[in-house]
């Protein structure tokens, strides 16, 4: 898996980053970007000294066959003098599409949560995703393929191992601008079978006005293996405003 890996990901670099055409005389794929960004911050004081904020931000370009995500999410906490969460997460993705079900995909992502044990953690991914569902209110895309780990402990540990990847994406609009959103992704360790983690976020978003909307999110992040002295289930509810550009 190693192996095929980094050869895979070379074959499909050229077909990811150049766009196709049939000749000369065919007219350039339109462009359509997004940009959305998630707010999200709450302080106290007197008896308690509280500051939680969650920032994030998305943003997607398609241009013809081709779509690149770029996303960032951060939740930081603390108490008095005292961080009590630092958790941040980025990634980077293309899809090319083949037809109007299947796309090939290749992305890297980056996490950290010390609070978990995981001071740093690379993850470079490939597989292929298919649409399952296109219907007016409802949308369901599943998603195969492996990856590449790269990752540090708090303890200073470092552990680099191949994974498989599974993943579905369920939305359902009860409006053009309201919706909810169910992601859930299983990432087993090929090296070690105890190792396996299950990543699910729901999330509903109810507009407030043409590009602003409120959004609730719940996250749960479950490693069966956790780093030593550290729970295997995080659990994280964000509330917030989501603006679209």
């Amino acid at each position: 898996m190693p192996r095929l890996l980094p050869r895979a990901l070379a074959a499909l670099i050229p077909a990811l980053t150049l766009p196709s055409f049939a000749g000369a005389q065919d007219a350039a794929p339109a462009v359509v970007t997004k940009i959305t960004a998630d707010l999200g911050y709450v302080q106290t004081s007197g008896n308690t000294q509280v500051t939680t904020m969650n920032v994030g931000e998305k943003f997607t370009q398609q241009r013809g066959r081709f779509t690149l995500q770029q996303a960032f999410a951060l939740v930081y906490g603390k108490q008095r003098d005292t961080v009590n969460t630092n958790n941040l997460r980025a990634n980077l993705r293309g899809d090319y599409k083949i037809d109007n079900i299947f796309s090939l995909f290749l992305g890297t992502g980056f996490d950290r949560n010390t609070f978990a044990g995981i001071e740093r953690r690379f993850e470079e991914q490939l597989g292929v995703a298919a649409r399952l569902l296109a219907a007016a209110s409802d949308t369901i895309r599943v998603e195969g393929g492996g990856s590449v780990t790269q990752q540090i402990g708090t303890d200073g540990r470092q552990q680099n191992f191949p994974s498989a990847r599974g993943a579905l994406a369920w939305r359902h609009a009860f409006t053009p601008a309201a919706y909810f959103l169910q992601n859930v992704e299983y990432i087993p360790n090929m090296k070690e079978a105890e190792d396996w983690r299950v990543n699910t976020e729901s999330s509903v978003v109810a507009p407030l006005s043409a590009r602003i909307g409120l959004k609730l999110s719940y996250v749960i992040r479950f490693d069966n293996l956790p780093e030593p002295t550290f729970s295997k289930t995080d659990k994280l509810f964000t509330t917030g405003i989501q603006i679209t550009f």
